[in-house]
């Protein structure tokens, strides 16, 4: 861990010294919008949302994991059940399993911020997270607490950057206090709801849990690793690399199962960890510092491709997607925090499509908006 430390560090340092010798570097592109580019972006937002899921409903699968995911929702599952419906269900789904594992965290974020950001911006916060509301519980996220969570983070972040004084740094420490409280405190109710049972019966403390599941968890799942890698298991190689694996033509080994099941047993799912577990479970202390200095890295690009982004709406869904989304790096493998959650897709999709708003679609489409002057319309902020 030290040694993550430390490397990690340096690459900060690194970054340090090189902005300071090209400050181009970090210049932060002029944003511009007004509420009739946020409405543009909204309106499409939802027309696509609408057909997303309409398109959806025609699947008969989805409409089962729809009413499953409703459910859930209003606390209908519980224990065996919640895990079957969770862990089996759809397992065998690619609609569920492998494209709506894939959207709920890259697409379904995008929609939801572009929908609403336009009430943001004339400070109509009330109608703002009531909508938010009805647009997570319409959207097909998941049968799990993680994007309750995640999409409620969005928010936040969206907020943040439409009113730069919550990013006070009082505030800020006022503000992580309280959502800690308020995270732990949904945790314990989401908990008491799953296992009512065990938890009448006092064979489950839904306050532990919670406490485990945020501080606790993270600690012991790099502990797992290094008992399992290579002491019960050879070092995985490029097969514990998906992408690698595919690649190579080798058959995958999946370290976050091998991990769980040598230690937690055959039931016991994945066991995923932060970002530079996957590259010690493939190739040991050299996996690992190469992993650790590329989740810096990683942050690093991040930031820079999100200075450039000029149209106001696309970058606060930016800031908001990718500030969530990196969160995933204290979570996952860095290869699937790059292709399943977004770090690598979300990035360049968001750049590509500042560019062609900017360059094509905005001047043709939108008349009255002025045409770019160096590449940055004087279109006026009416937020």
């Amino acid at each position: 861990m030290m040694m993550v430390l430390g490397i990690s560090t340096l690459m900060f340092t690194v970054r340090k010294y090189v902005e300071q010798k090209f400050p181009a570097l970090t210049t932060l592109s002029k944003a511009f919008t007004s509420s009739r580019i946020s409405g543009f972006f909204a309106g499409v937002a939802a027309i696509f949302t609408v057909v997303f899921i309409a398109g959806l409903l025609l699947n008969a699968d989805f409409r089962e994991f729809k009413l499953d995911t409703l459910k859930f929702l209003t606390f209908q599952f519980q224990g065996i059940d919640y895990r079957f419906v969770r862990n089996e269900k759809f397992s065998a789904t690619w609609l569920i399993e492998s494209f709506l594992g894939r959207a709920r965290f890259t697409i379904l974020p995008i929609l939801f911020c572009f929908a609403i950001y336009p009430l943001l911006t004339r400070k109509k916060i009330v109608f703002g997270i009531l909508a938010a509301t009805a647009i997570f519980v319409a959207l097909p996220a998941s049968l799990s607490k993680l994007p309750i969570f995640f999409f409620c983070g969005y928010g936040v972040i969206l907020v943040a950057t439409r009113y730069p004084r919550f990013l006070d740094i009082r505030l800020l420490s006022a503000m992580l206090f309280i959502v800690a409280t308020i995270i732990v405190t949904m945790l314990v109710v989401l908990y008491t709801a799953q296992y009512q049972n065990s938890v009448i019966g006092g064979a489950v403390l839904p306050l532990n849990l919670a406490v485990e599941r945020i501080w606790g968890e993270t600690y012991s799942v790099v502990v797992r690793y290094f008992a399992v890698y290579p002491d019960m298991l050879p070092f995985t190689g490029l097969s514990g690399i998906n992408v690698l694996a595919k690649l190579s033509g080798i058959p995958p080994r999946l370290p976050d199962v091998e991990v769980a099941l040598i230690l937690l047993g055959p039931d016991s799912g994945s066991n995923p960890g932060v970002f530079f577990l996957g590259g010690y479970a493939a190739f040991g202390t050299v996996g690992l510092c190469t992993f650790a200095l590329l989740g810096p890295l990683v942050l690093w690009c991040l930031d820079f491709i999100g200075r450039r982004i000029q149209t106001e709406p696309i970058r606060a869904t930016y800031l908001a997607v990718l500030g969530m989304n990196a969160v995933f790096l204290n979570q996952i493998a860095l290869q699937t925090a790059l292709l399943t959650y977004g770090l690598a897709i979300v990035p360049i999709f968001l750049f590509f499509l500042d560019r062609v708003f900017l360059k094509v679609w905005l001047p043709r489409r939108i008349p009255g908006e002025s045409k770019p002057t160096n590449g940055v319309f004087n279109a006026v902020d009416e937020g």
